[in-house]
């Protein structure tokens, strides 16, 4: 009986439990956390402002993506992804030219669009088509906030007609 008592105090030996400092684990990943909070963008939007453009400010929380963006600055040019593509008439009530610059687009993103369904997708590149297929019919509007309310309605015009009948408007972040 003695013996057994020895294996049993030998076995409650054996089960001490061991201490284990975490700290520098812990700082580990404070640190990843904080640097993927900084490096996170919740829009796939990237915007190069052209010249002469001035923001309205804005409360809402939507992001735009990344889509055909139309700018108009102050002194009523146009721009197509950054391009000069002409002036906004003083009269008049459309603007053909950025109409048919956008057909142009338009035929070129469902050309594309259509050689991509023609493949073998993946599931990766069915959310990728959804994407596209989404930013084929919508467009980005930036337009300067001393332009008048006729010249947004001509440019939103010109766009639903070219075959973008989505409109973001980018603005800045309001306070």
């Amino acid at each position: 009986m003695a013996t057994r008592n020895k294996r049993r105090s030998v076995i409650v030996k054996k089960k001490k439990e061991l201490d284990i400092d975490i700290t520098s684990l812990l700082d580990i990943l404070v640190i990843l956390l904080v640097f993927l909070l900084k490096s996170y963008n919740p829009s796939d939007l990237k915007l190069d402002l052209t010249k002469n453009l001035e923001l309205p400010e804005s409360t809402s929380l939507l992001h735009g993506n990344q889509s055909v963006t139309i700018q108009v600055n102050k002194s009523r040019s146009v721009f197509i992804n950054n391009k000069e593509i002409g002036r906004i008439p003083k009269t008049g009530s459309n603007i053909k030219f950025l109409e048919k610059k956008l057909k142009e687009m338009k035929e070129q993103g469902d050309k594309e669009l259509k050689e991509f369904k023609s493949k073998n997708l993946s599931s990766v590149d069915k959310d990728l088509l959804k994407s596209k297929e989404r930013s084929n019919k919508q467009i980005n509007i930036v337009l300067d906030q001393t332009l008048s309310y006729s010249d947004m309605q001509k440019v939103m015009h010109a766009s639903a007609t070219a075959g973008f009948p989505k409109f973001k408007f980018i603005v800045k972040a309001g306070n």
